[in-house]
């Protein structure tokens, strides 16, 4: 008997080894240590991007006051006061994931999924 073309004295042989040498959980192992270090990885660039947001918006922030500070009163409407200020905002917001959508108050929102009719008594 073959499987695959190997003979059966061949994956009995490995199977024992597996069995022996535990393969299973040490490769399940591996693939954990392996996502682990992916993880940490996502995590330095997140945090370095997070930074990155950080300083975007100070600097809006803190050029949005120098352009209102320095515009002649006549200059001033109350939509390009509030221009500078709500883009910084907005970018803030959207970092921490309080971008105004249903269900973010907590920045933790739901995804919603919508099934059409032919789903209906499954």
């Amino acid at each position: 008997m073959t499987l695959s073309g190997i003979p059966s004295s061949r994956y009995g042989a490995w199977c024992k080894w597996s069995a022996k040498y535990e393969w299973v959980r040490r490769s399940g192992a591996y693939d954990e240590y392996l996502d682990g270090l992916r993880r940490a990885e996502r995590e330095k660039e997140f945090v370095a991007r997070e930074k990155q947001f950080l300083e975007a918006t100070s600097l809006l922030l803190e050029k949005g006051t120098q352009k209102l500070k320095s515009m002649e009163k006549d200059e001033v409407t109350q939509g390009n006061a509030l221009e500078f200020i709500k883009a910084a905002f907005d970018m803030e917001r959207t970092m921490y994931g309080k971008d105004g959508k249903k269900g973010d108050e907590d920045g933790s929102g739901q995804l919603e999924i919508f099934f059409d009719g032919s789903f209906e008594g499954l």
